[in-house]
């Protein structure tokens, strides 16, 4: 059964990818954030439905310049979050490239599993949202996808989207899936920065 399961977030720069990890992980978000250089990580362990896995979350800088080395890590995932900011659309508008360029590149049976996330959803009212909502749906159909919105400030509003990424893989972990994720890195430290400089 596998134990260990990689989780790639990607988006573009200050959409919110980094304080939704920090929320996931910690339940917080970090006040010392600053912007991801090149590739981060973090894992978390979590006994779901009796069953002990790590997971271990990705987090990409969105600049143009990172995107050569991102494939590399989305490599063998076994789910994708990209992340959209609801204020600024143009951020919405790469979603196909984040997808097809950065994942499905790895990944041509398209057995990543994809979540796409509206973040700062705080700063829209719903009337607003639900013309964006319509369209992110659809998008996220496209990729047998499930589409979220979140305020990532607040772990109460990221609860929808960690309540997927766990029935994700507790519905993994019931398939018996004897394949473990080689790509997942063995870490002994809890969080690793940086690892890929300017």
């Amino acid at each position: 059964m596998r134990t260990k399961y990689k989780i790639v977030f990607l988006g573009d720069p200050s959409v919110g990818k980094t304080t939704l990890i920090s929320q996931f992980t910690n339940k917080e978000a970090d006040e010392n954030y600053h912007p991801t250089i090149g590739i981060d990580f973090t894992y978390l362990r979590v006994n779901l439905q009796g069953k002990d896995v790590r997971l271990q979350l990705w987090d990409t800088a969105g600049q143009e310049r990172y995107n050569s080395i991102i494939p590399n890590y989305t490599r063998k995932s076994f789910a994708a979050v990209i992340v959209f900011d609801l204020k600024h659309l143009s951020s919405f508008d790469n979603i196909d490239h984040w997808i097809k360029d950065l994942v499905l590149i790895n990944d041509p049976d398209r057995l990543i599993k994809i979540v796409i996330v509206g973040n700062k959803k705080d700063l829209m009212d719903e009337r607003e949202r639900e013309e964006i909502k319509i369209k992110a749906v659809e998008k996220a159909k496209e990729y047998d996808g499930k589409y979220i919105e979140t305020c990532a400030m607040k772990y109460a509003d990221i609860r929808e989207l960690v309540d997927h990424v766990n029935d994700l893989v507790i519905q993994d972990c019931s398939g018996n899936n004897e394949e473990e994720n080689e790509d997942v890195v063995e870490i002994q430290a809890q969080k690793g920065r940086g690892c890929c400089p300017m």
